[in-house]
């Protein structure tokens, strides 16, 4: 599958780019607390119920505008589509997400914190229905134009998957299919109890490399991409997808039987979860650590703007009939395809850079704020 993704990705034109050394840009992290109160971390045991890295190769985008009659003047729709990739082979993503992961453990242990075996979690009445999975493969599924790639060599624990390849997560909604990733967390409590009041790590980080903006869109439709490669604090990721198992170029957008332009969230975060309350159910201690604004990764993708612009055709004359005056013009769809080559060493060591210094930070505050005499 991994060398399927890469090769369907070089059927877009390619765009060479020589780039100098990287470097991060302002790195602004916070706590995003929730309600303010008295919190409590029992145990200095941490379970890593998931670890992700969602990299954005590909970005699929139309805007459109509606033609018509007005002041004796026809106009033609009009569509623009835009279609960028990133040409990172797969091999270096899953070596970025294994190394930002071996560094998160050994910041943890070098904390003072013991790391569960999955073992030990296997066997908890909160995973009673899960699906053990000790190698978890790479996904297009969690979100548009999105691989999301999990450590080698690690044990994770899943509900099952939709229709659509996405995992199903715990919840209050699962129940009614409205399930997500904070929901997720929030139950975290239980699976705490279950492991003794250890402390429940969830790390999911988003590297984007896409800005994409629709303009004024007065005389057609356009789109602009720039290159902006970072760790993502908080976006609306966009992008041509398909809900439903179909093909792989499906999922990307390429080809689409049932696609739709889809959003999704993509928000750098990490939380810490420990204890439940008797009353109530919630925990005892919640953390989450996120970015303020973007860390930009600087010195890998050049300036890079790619447009697709569609001009409305007007209809000023007309033609004199029977019937009164005609008017004619025609509907124009544009489509730009690109792919952005970057070198994946450098690409590689300003990503890890990235994610090593968010986790660092959001470790180091969580041991400093909770567990340092």
């Amino acid at each position: 599958m991994r060398t399927q993704f890469i090769a369907t990705l070089a059927l877009l034109l390619g765009l060479t780019i020589v780039i100098n050394a990287q470097t991060l840009g302002d790195f602004s992290p916070k706590e995003d607390r929730g309600a303010y109160g008295p919190r409590e971390f029992p145990s200095k045991d941490v379970y890593i119920a998931n670890f992700s890295v969602n990299f954005e190769l590909y970005n699929l985008r139309s805007t459109s505008t509606k033609g018509g009659f007005a002041n004796k003047v026809m106009s033609g729709d009009t569509k623009a589509s835009l279609a960028v990739g990133l040409d990172i082979p797969a091999a270096t993503l899953q070596e970025i997400t294994d190394d930002a992961y071996k560094s998160f453990v050994a910041e943890l242990q070098a904390n003072g914190f013991n790391v569960i075996n999955p073992n030990a979690a296997a066997n908890t009445p909160y995973y009673k229905d899960y699906e053990r999975i000790d190698n978890m493969e790479m996904s297009l599924s969690e979100a548009p134009g999105v691989l999301t790639v999990y450590p080698s060599n690690t044990t994770f624990f899943v509900k099952g998957f939709k229709n659509s390849g996405k995992i199903k997560r715990q919840g209050m909604l699962s129940v009614v299919g409205l399930d997500d990733r904070m929901g997720e967390v929030m139950s975290y409590s239980k699976l705490s109890r279950d492991l003794n009041d250890a402390t429940i790590v969830n790390a999911d980080m988003y590297v984007l490399f896409l800005d994409i903006k629709t303009p004024y869109q007065g005389k057609g439709a356009k789109l602009t991409a720039n290159t902006n490669l970072r760790l993502s604090a908080y976006d609306a990721l966009k992008s041509r997808m398909t809900k439903g198992k179909n093909s792989l170029t499906d999922k990307l957008g390429i080809t689409a039987s049932k696609n739709k332009e889809v959003t999704a969230t993509a928000q750098t975060v990490i939380d810490f979860v420990a204890g439940r309350n008797k009353i109530g159910g919630s925990a005892l201690g919640t953390y989450k650590g996120v970015l303020k604004k973007n860390l930009a990764i600087n010195g890998v993708l050049g300036k890079e703007k790619v447009q697709s612009y569609a001009k409305t055709q007007n209809s000023y004359i007309g033609v004199e009939t029977a019937f009164g005056k005609m008017y004619t013009t025609e509907d124009i769809a544009v489509e730009n395809t690109a792919i952005i080559k970057a070198d994946a060493g450098k690409y590689e060591n300003g990503v890890e850079q990235a994610l090593q210094t968010f986790l660092k930070y959001h470790v180091d505050e969580f041991h400093n704020k909770f567990f340092k005499k």
